[in-house]
C-alpha cells in the first residue's frame, strides 16, 4: 500500500490526512483537500488530469506534451531491452556519484526515504529497487504518472504523486536521497525548481541532479533559433512540426553508411572520428531522432 501520511499542502505547508473512504487527502479541519484519482494523490489543477484539458499556461502545455511522451508504447516499456537497461543504469549511477551498482546498493541500504522529482514512468524505481524496505516517492507533473503506477502497483514501498516540482508536497529537509533526472531544465523557473528540490533533502542526505549540457555550435545555434518560433506555435502545430523532424530522423537512420571525419573541428565540437550520418546530425547540427 503507499504510503500517504507523508504529505503535507504544498501552499500551506499543513500536514495532511488521508481519508480512503472519500479518496481525498486533506487538513486536520478539512478547509483544504487534494483528490486521490486511481492511487494517485492530485496537487495540481484538473487541468493536467481531465481528458482534453485547455492549455491555459506554460507549465499546462509542458505537463501534457511530456505525459504524452511517456504514454507512448516505448516509453512504457522503458528498460525492458538490454540496452535500454545499460543506458539507464548508466545514468541512475551517474545522477548519484556511484561507480558501480555495488556502491548503489550500498547507497540505498541506508537509505530510508528516496524521492524522484520528475519521474516520468519511475523507470528508476521499477528497474533499481535495491532495498523494498526503502521507501520511495516519486511526482509528476503530467500524466506519466499514471504508467508509473501501472508499472509500481505490485511495489508496496513506491508512492506516485502528480505535482508540480515548484511546489513539492513535503516537509523540508524529509529525504536521504533526492533526485531528478531531465526536469529542472524544462520547468518556467530553473532556479526555483531547483531550491524547492533541495530542500527536501536532509542535511546528510543526498541530491542528484540531471540536465542537458551545452551542445555543440550549429546544433545549439539551431536548438534555440527553433525554440523561438515553436514556443510560440499552438500544441498542435508544435506537434506536428515534431512529428516531421521524428520523421526526418527515421529517414536519416534508414543510410546504413557510415562515414569517417579525419581531423577534430574544435569551434563545431566535432571530434575525428567515425559516424552514422544521423547521429552525426542529431549530435552536431539539428535534433531530429
Amino acid at each position: 500500500m503507499p504510503s500517504f501520511d507523508r504529505f503535507i499542502d504544498p501552499k500551506t505547508k499543513r500536514r495532511l490526512f488521508y481519508q480512503p473512504d472519500k479518496r481525498l487527502l486533506l487538513t486536520e479541519d478539512g478547509a483544504v483537500c487534494y483528490p486521490v484519482i486511481n492511487g494517485i494523490p492530485r496537487f495540481v489543477s484538473p487541468k493536467f488530469y481531465e481528458e482534453e484539458p485547455v492549455l491555459s499556461t506554460d507549465e499546462v502545455q509542458t505537463g501534457r506534451s511530456f505525459g504524452e511522451k511517456w504514454c507512448e508504447p516505448r516509453s512504457q516499456s522503458l528498460g525492458s531491452r538490454d540496452f535500454d537497461r545499460r543506458s539507464l543504469e548508466e545514468q541512475f549511477l551517474s545522477i548519484l556519484g556511484c561507480a558501480s551498482m555495488k556502491e548503489l546498493e550500498v547507497l540505498f541500504e541506508n537509505a530510508k526515504l528516496t524521492l524522484n522529482a520528475g519521474c516520468g514512468v519511475a523507470w528508476s524505481e521499477y528497474l533499481f529497487d535495491l532495498n523494498p524496505k526503502a521507501e520511495r516517492h516519486c511526482v509528476d507533473i503530467g500524466l506519466s504518472v499514471e504508467i508509473a503506477r501501472t508499472k509500481t502497483a505490485d511495489m508496496p514501498n513506491v508512492t506516485v504523486s502528480q505535482a508540480s516540482i515548484l511546489e513539492l508536497p513535503y516537509p523540508d529537509e524529509r529525504f536521504d536521497i533526492v533526485y531528478s533526472c531531465g526536469v529542472i531544465h524544462h520547468t518556467a523557473d530553473p532556479r526555483r525548481a531547483l531550491l524547492e528540490i533541495g530542500r527536501k533533502v536532509s542535511r546528510d542526505g543526498i541530491l542528484g541532479i540531471y540536465i542537458y549540457n551545452k551542445k555543440p555550435f550549429v546544433r545549439e545555434l539551431c536548438d534555440r533559433e527553433i525554440r523561438k518560433l515553436t514556443t510560440g506555435m499552438s500544441y498542435e502545430k508544435c506537434m506536428g512540426f515534431s512529428r516531421k523532424m521524428t520523421m526526418l530522423g527515421k529517414a536519416l537512420s534508414r543510410v546504413s553508411q557510415e562515414f569517417v571525419v579525419e581531423e577534430d573541428i574544435d569551434i563545431l565540437g566535432i571530434k575525428a572520428g567515425k559516424y552514422h550520418l544521423q547521429r552525426f546530425v542529431y549530435d552536431h547540427i539539428i535534433k531530429c531522432y
